[in-house]
């Protein structure tokens, strides 16, 4: 087995097992005072929509071709479905996305976007070969398809191109943009028709259906502008081999010679299954994700599988949230795949369990038991660490505390991007606010009653219309103090341009002051109520300020650069309260100490390696994760004092 640019340690884990964390010598080295626990969960998955292929190699027996999707890259395994011998190799291309290549069965060729570039996998030979640089550097190919004539096409995101390589000639081509849009634009699902046409649904600000004539480069749109809605368009190879397209509010259509015409109902898919065999044998995998490291392959005719299993490395997926619990273990969540990690500092173990699909955002500690926001259902969820596991001890007890209800009832995408979670000090309230998943502009927020499961939708309008949720804090009495963000969920726009603080009072739920920092920041991103009952905050431009809640006035601002960028996940939470009163604050190249009533602020520590993450304290320790958000590190505060 083969793991192409990693180095160091290397980490093995099947689903529930122990790891022994990294000590700092592992770690090469760690200034004093600083431990590197390692990964939260060394796993990996498929990427979204599978990538897992049946086919044969170059001696011609039987492997399973898989994209796994491991710390932000992309690596390609080649596993023998006899034996599980497996041969992993990344192409030495940073950035590997989570969307599925395309497999070209006639060639025993993989199609696939690395980093900035079109490349194509041999399978039989397992080399990886680029075949054009892709028009944007943050580019990803969401979409492909295959004509007739052997030609690959791409739409690659977000700028809404298309472009196509043919193996016969090694031609890649840029067909540049098919809409003009302000948006950043799926390209996905696309179809090549028998009539010369390739057929794209894109999404997904404004729902459209395009047909691009390569012969010619004619472009047109299907779906006309008045009629677009928020959405995406999706196209279909029928059984009857036509392409099929559907939009919101558009209905089903036929695409043939570049035109649409209005059908009931398209017939059934054309049948492309990858998972059989040349031979009629086939495989299924036990877990979509891969943390269990097993496929079932059924010999041809036969009904009882032989278990296959198999390995992988893995440098760890992204750690996006810390918290200490109430059983005094430091618990974390990971995304892609998402996980829930429980690291004892008593005796430096680390467990993690599967959570299912997205990622928790946020994780807070209400009572006994820990609650997590949770991309992108918009959903409160309860984790009980007493009783952590199911029956059969591979998944955590994760439920909902809404009964099923996801979010706000009407519109459950205003909070599918959670960025803050608060654990009131009642006791039995937990709040969650955000940015929508996709395209909606403003966030709200939901208050759960975590003993009746109750829940009270704060809407948009209710709050800052154009704006969402970045920062929650709870004021002395209760009220709630909110910090919020100009931007747009994912592929929306916003004219919004200036981010705020604004009271909620708690008992009626009503705004009852906004105020906005000189000059007005875009992102609030952090806020916490010190023991002298100011709200201290970071905002975008690395500021830091402070404010007086009483007076309704800001009375410290400054730019601080000392300590590196400022850092964080999707819910920025990067402060502390320390134990010695101070309040402590994660910045990408250090950790700072902020003193309440002076606002003084100094370096406490470099990890000399980037923060991503953070942040929990307990007994005496600092927890935050950096190592490219893959690994849990602790900092001891007594450290030099």
């Amino acid at each position: 087995m083969r793991l192409g640019d990693l180095s160091g340690k290397q980490i093995f884990l099947l689903t529930g097992f122990l790891f022994v964390g990294a000590t700092a010598s592992d770690a090469g080295g760690l200034p004093e005072g600083f431990e590197d626990h390692g990964p939260g969960a060394p796993v990996g998955q498929q990427t979204f929509g599978g990538s897992a292929f049946a086919t044969l190699d170059g001696d011609g027996d039987r492997i399973v071709f898989m994209k796994l999707w491991a710390g932000g890259r992309g690596y390609y395994l080649f596993i023998d479905a006899e034996t599980g011998e497996t041969e992993q190799i990344h192409p030495g291309i940073g950035g590997g996305g989570g969307w599925p290549p395309l497999f070209v069965r006639e060639r025993n060729r993989v199609y696939d976007t690395m980093g900035a570039w079109l490349v194509e996998v041999d399978v039989a030979a397992r080399e990886v070969r680029r075949l054009g640089e892709l028009p944007s550097g943050r580019s990803l190919g969401l979409g492909h398809t295959v004509a007739p004539d052997g030609v690959v096409y791409t739409g690659v995101y977000p700028s809404g191109n298309l472009v196509s390589y043919d193996p016969d000639t090694e031609r890649f081509t840029d067909h540049g943009r098919l809409l003009e849009e302000n948006w950043d634009q799926y390209l996905r699902p696309m179809e090549a028709g028998r009539d010369g046409w390739i057929y794209i649904g894109i999404g997904q600000n404004r729902a459209q259906v395009v047909g691009y004539r390569p012969s010619d480069g004619e472009i047109r749109t299907f779906i006309p502008e008045a009629e677009r809605v928020s959405g995406s368009g999706a196209v279909l190879l029928g059984e009857d081999g036509e392409v099929y397209a559907n939009a919101p509010d558009w209905g089903w259509h036929r695409l043939s010679d570049g035109e649409a015409v209005p059908v009931e109902r398209p017939p059934s898919a054309a049948g492309r299954r990858h998972d059989v065999f040349p031979d009629g044998s086939r495989f299924r995998l036990s877990s979509q994700d891969l943390a269990a490291r097993r496929m079932e392959v059924f010999d041809a005719g036969g009904d009882e599988p032989q278990v296959v299993r198999f390995d992988y490395e893995s440098p760890g997926v992204p750690i996006y949230t810390l918290v200490a619990g109430p059983d005094g273990r430091i618990y974390g969540a990971t995304g892609n795949p998402c996980h829930l990690f429980r690291f004892d500092p008593a005796n430096a173990t680390m467990e993690d369990w599967q959570l299912g699909g997205g990622h928790v955002n946020q994780l807070v500690v209400q009572g006994d038991k820990l609650y997590g926001g949770k991309y992108s259902q918009g959903s409160i969820y309860e984790l009980d660490p007493y009783n952590l596991l199911n029956e059969a001890e591979t998944r955590v007890r994760f439920r909902s505390v809404q009964d099923g209800h996801y979010g706000f009832r009407g519109n459950p995408d205003m909070v599918g991007r959670p960025y803050a979670v608060l654990a009131h000090s009642d006791g039995r309230h937990v709040i969650m606010g955000g940015n929508p998943a996709r395209v909606e502009i403003g966030g709200g927020l939901l208050i759960v009653d975590v003993a009746d499961g109750g829940t009270t939708a704060l809407l948009p309008e209710d709050l800052v219309p154009d704006q969402g949720v970045m920062a929650l804090a709870e004021l002395p009495g209760g009220d709630l103090i909110v910090g919020s963000t100009t931007a747009a969920a994912t592929a929306g726009t916003s004219e919004a341009s200036e981010a705020l603080l604004y009271r909620l009072d708690w008992e009626t739920h009503e705004v009852t002051g906004r105020w906005k920092p000189d000059p007005a920041p875009r992102h609030i991103r952090d806020l916490l109520v010190a023991g002298d009952g100011l709200v201290y905050g970071l905002a975008s431009g690395n500021r830091f300020f402070v404010f007086d809640p009483e007076a309704g006035e800001f009375v410290h601002d400054e730019e601080v650069t000392r300590y590196g960028p400022q850092t964080g996940s999707q819910a920025r939470r990067t402060m502390a309260a320390g134990p010695d009163g101070n309040i402590y604050v994660l910045f990408r190249d250090a950790i700072a100490r902020i003193e309440p009533g002076t606002f003084a602020h100094r370096e406490v520590a470099r990890p000399g390696t980037a923060i991503n993450a953070g942040i929990a304290i307990h007994e005496g320790r600092l927890y935050f994760v950096a190592g490219g958000r893959l690994r849990l590190y602790s900092y001891d505060l007594s450290h030099g004092y």
